[in-house]
């Protein structure tokens, strides 16, 4: 039997542990994180990786001498994962920093900060934490409280009906054993004090706040379980029960008050990272996985006390432990199965485990159970080289159960640091602009990409010509700021065919180039000029129509393409007046969003001008800066990529 008991500590190599921490990180913020804007705000942004819960203070905004700065109330959005929050008055220019708690899925209050700065000449104060990455100190007691009081009432429960089975058998043989009770009653305290605990922490003192969050409702759910469970402790254990209660050894006893706990392995499996990667299959292998570690932890506490006390009948406790032992090959079986689906379900890969600070803090849980794996074999080996003193368990199952509470140790530790990698990377929606916009597109192959630049981000949008961007895309990117190296560019995804990434825009010419493929359509390479900084001035566009109108006749050479590869086809000629054109252009009515991007040419004499359309039309205008009169147009439809040159009669 102790062969098998010492392969306890086995289930805890299991990776992860059942109920790891949420631990909603933080993926974009506008103004973007650590960037100067031009303009003030009109609000803040905090994008997550995962739904949250928030109050009326989640978000705080303060300047650089610690001013406070007055907020609107934030608001959730995209289904929980965009917290928003308006920026009412002007912010005058300097550095600012926001800080920011929310409260992660799990129910684990999440605290972080950022910086930015109003005015790009203004200084961005030093970074704060984006988030904690270990929980704080009371959150691992809570934890481990909590699965400590979990598994005394479930594994006592399966330890009771275990010593149950014995008794029986002995009292049909007119022996009388005298048991210990399960400690249910204990078990169950300790997960009301945890259950309290982790509500403070979530919503402070003020409890009637739990039911307005997910998570505060699984807490309620966790800590109403318990109470109940202790309430049916003391009423079953009533005088009028005694009887049968001694028959049977304490198996009713164990099996009414552990009924309420089943709750808790639900609440559990809904809150954990399994959960969030595949809502049915890792719901179901942690509340398996979670009540296969409390039945055989709190099993071997209750059939070890239990042994202990029939060391005068060693015969029956080894029968004990030949129950407990066939038991045990079954747990032994389940937690390996189940924690193996856990582990394909969110580790990334080996390098995570020295990566990353869960995957240290895994490596030295393995190293303690290896130390309790050796004290049991050794234990194991002198047993069989001894008499049996103090029972068929003897010291060495003492000291397994005190290298077990290390172990239960460095689990609680373990489920609060935060996993390897958020639960996803992308984006629920592309960050909003801050200050002017440079929009680009082209074709890449058959693909359409529209993009935007603006102060700290980079968004492009791709599509294909039949699904509006439902095809499988894969994206590789890089970026050479302005007079630098060419470096790769880090893309994260913000909805389908959407990408960004944050970048620091430097003043002249940046380049971004998208490799891209989106079987079955023919993908390419994308080239995407980015000048930089863009300027406003709204008299330009008007001065660009008016003059255009005025022209009775121009020459337009157009060539258009659904397949780019550098080749943008044939130019046909389209005589037509400078009004017939532009009024079948989409800047017909001056509309567009028109910045001033650059001057290019000798003297200056070319302005180029940007326009961005919500039908997905991005246009460039290349204009003669003395005269106004349309030189070049480069236009992007969805499918369609349009050039056309103008040639103007000599003369007046």
């Amino acid at each position: 039997m102790l062969a098998v008991g010492a392969l306890t500590p086995l289930l805890w190599l299991m990776l992860p542990t059942p109920a790891a921490s949420a631990h909603a990180t933080l993926l974009g913020t506008t103004p973007p994180a650590g960037y100067a804007v031009p303009t003030s705000p009109a609000q803040l942004t905090l994008d997550f990786d995962e739904p949250v819960s928030i109050d009326a203070s989640a978000v705080t905004l303060t300047s650089s001498v610690g001013a406070a700065q007055p907020l609107g109330k934030p608001a959730l959005l995209l289904g929980g994962r965009r917290v928003s929050a308006a920026v009412p008055e002007h912010l005058a220019l300097g550095g600012y920093q926001v800080h920011w708690q929310v409260t992660a899925q799990d129910g684990d209050p999440v605290t972080g900060g950022f910086t930015f700065a109003v005015g790009t000449g203004s200084a961005v104060p030093a970074s704060t934490p984006g988030g904690a990455e270990v929980d704080p100190p009371q959150m691992i007691v809570l934890r481990w409280l909590l699965f400590s009081g979990f598994a005394l009432v479930v594994g006592g429960a399966a330890g009771a009906w275990l010593t149950g089975r014995v008794v029986q058998e002995a009292h049909g043989r007119g022996i009388t054993l005298e048991t210990s009770a399960p400690l249910l009653r204990s078990g169950a305290l300790v997960g009301v004090i945890a259950g309290i605990g982790l509500a403070v922490q979530s919503v402070g003192l003020r409890i009637w706040r739990l039911p307005d969050t997910t998570s505060g409702r699984l807490i309620m759910v966790e800590a109403a379980a318990f109470l109940v469970s202790l309430a049916l402790a003391f009423v079953v254990r009533a005088p009028r029960l005694a009887v049968l209660r001694h028959t049977t050894g304490g198996q009713v006893l164990a099996v009414v008050v552990t009924q309420p706990l089943i709750a808790v392995a639900v609440a559990e499996g809904l809150r954990a990272h399994p959960h969030a990667h595949n809502p049915i299959l890792g719901f179901l292998v942690t509340v398996v996985h979670l009540l296969a570690v409390a039945v055989w932890l709190g099993a071997l506490t209750h059939v070890v006390r239990v042994a202990r006390r029939w060391r005068s009948d060693t015969g029956w406790a080894r029968l004990l432990g030949h129950d407990y032992a066939r038991l045990a090959v079954i747990l032994l079986l389940v937690v390996l199965a189940s924690g193996t689906v856990e582990a394909i379900l969110l580790l990334p890969g080996f390098a995570a485990l020295v990566d990353t600070t869960y995957g240290v803090v895994l490596l030295v849980k393995v190293g303690v159970v290896a130390v309790v794996i050796t004290l049991a074999v050794v234990g194991r080996r002198r047993l069989r080289r001894t008499p049996l003193a103090g029972g068929p368990f003897g010291r060495a199952a003492w000291v397994e159960i005190a290298g077990l509470v290390g172990v239960l140790a460095v689990t609680a530790l373990l489920v609060s640091v935060a996993p390897p990698g958020p639960t996803t990377t992308a984006l629920a929606a592309p960050p909003a602009p801050t200050g002017l916009v440079v929009p680009a597109g082209t074709l890449a192959g058959e693909v359409t990409v529209l993009a935007q630049a603006s102060t700290g981000e980079f968004v492009a949008h791709l599509s294909t010509p039949d699904d509006g961007g439902q095809s499988g895309f894969q994206v590789a990117a890089t970026l050479t700021l302005a007079g630098d190296t060419t470096h790769p560019l880090n893309l994260a995804g913000c909805g389908q065919g959407c990408y960004t990434a944050p970048v620091n825009w430097r003043t002249g010419t940046n380049a971004v180039v998208l490799t891209i493929t989106a079987t079955p359509w023919h993908g390419g390479i994308a080239h995407l000029d980015i000048p930089w900084p863009p300027r406003s001035d709204p008299t330009l566009l008007p001065a660009v129509l008016s003059t255009m109108r005025a022209v009775p006749h121009v020459a337009v050479r157009e060539a258009t393409t659904s397949d780019y590869s550098g080749n943008p086809g044939t130019e046909q000629p389209l005589p037509a007046s400078g009004a017939r054109f532009v009024d079948a252009e989409p800047y017909a009515t001056g509309g567009g969003n028109a910045v001033v991007l650059r001057t290019l040419g000798e003297n200056n004499a070319e302005t180029e001008i940007g326009l961005a359309f919500p039908d997905g039309q991005v246009v460039r205008l290349f204009v003669n800066t003395g005269d106004h009169r349309i030189l070049r147009e480069e236009r992007v439809t969805p499918n369609h990529l349009i050039t056309a040159t103008f040639v103007y009669p000599i003369g007046p």
